[in-house]
């Protein structure tokens, strides 16, 4: 594939890619939109990975993690298995990356 037909077809990927966005009640009653970035599998539960929602490119955000149980979202508190799951994520995106 030449560079103009590689060029042409991230900028068609880009233009039909739709974000998959959840939004949250805040504690404070507002609203927070974020973006799945994955879903993992990880000791027989499944996890939510987001992050806050902006159609402006940001150099970092924050990360959210959820589980998933019985068609509800927790939030994951538990510092060890966040530490887990975010190297888990890194690890994906940087395969994703590579590609």
């Amino acid at each position: 594939m030449n560079e103009h037909a590689h060029d042409e077809l991230l900028e068609q990927l880009a233009e039909e890619y739709e974000p998959e966005l959840l939004t949250l009640e805040t504690q404070d009653g507002g609203e927070l939109t974020l973006e799945v970035l994955s879903q993992l599998s990880y000791g027989g539960a499944e996890y939510l990975v987001a992050a806050e929602y902006t159609e402006e490119e940001k150099e970092s955000t924050a990360l959210y993690f959820f589980e998933e149980k019985e068609d509800a979202l927790y939030p994951v508190e538990d510092e060890e298995l966040l530490d887990t799951l975010l190297e888990i994520f890194s690890i994906l995106n940087e395969d994703e990356e590579d590609e």
